[in-house]
């Protein structure tokens, strides 16, 4: 499959659509930058920033994500990354604190994922 911003869109709204995502309140795709990387290193990444207003970005490489499981998996492990940025829950210093395992361990649990490729 080729990426387009469009493609992970549509992959977010579907997640934000889907529990445990649906309850979380996370921003409609409208107010979230949509990004194909080349990154060989990173599948995916989340950062908010602010400029006018905060604003979201979640980026996929497209040398790394092909299929659309893992488009899926890797969306929705930045959206986590995304909640708790929202939420002021991110530890400094550590990518996966306890509440982002339990989180995707939900996640992964609705969804039928891996929790160790997660």
């Amino acid at each position: 499959m080729r990426l387009t911003p469009f493609i992970i869109e549509a992959a977010y709204e579907f997640l934000r659509a889907t529990p445990p995502y649906r309850g979380w309140k996370l921003p409609h795709a409208d107010d979230v930058e949509f990004v194909i990387t080349r990154n060989m290193k990173k599948m995916a990444h989340h950062c908010g920033y602010h400029r006018d207003r905060f604003r979201h970005e979640i980026g996929v490489s497209e040398l790394c994500v092909s299929f659309s499981d893992t488009l899926l998996r890797c969306v929705g492990h930045e959206m986590i990354h995304q909640y708790q940025q929202r939420k002021g829950t991110e530890t400094p210093n550590t990518e996966h604190n306890a509440e982002f395992m339990r989180l995707a361990r939900s996640a992964c649990r609705q969804h039928g994922w891996d929790p160790r490729s997660f």
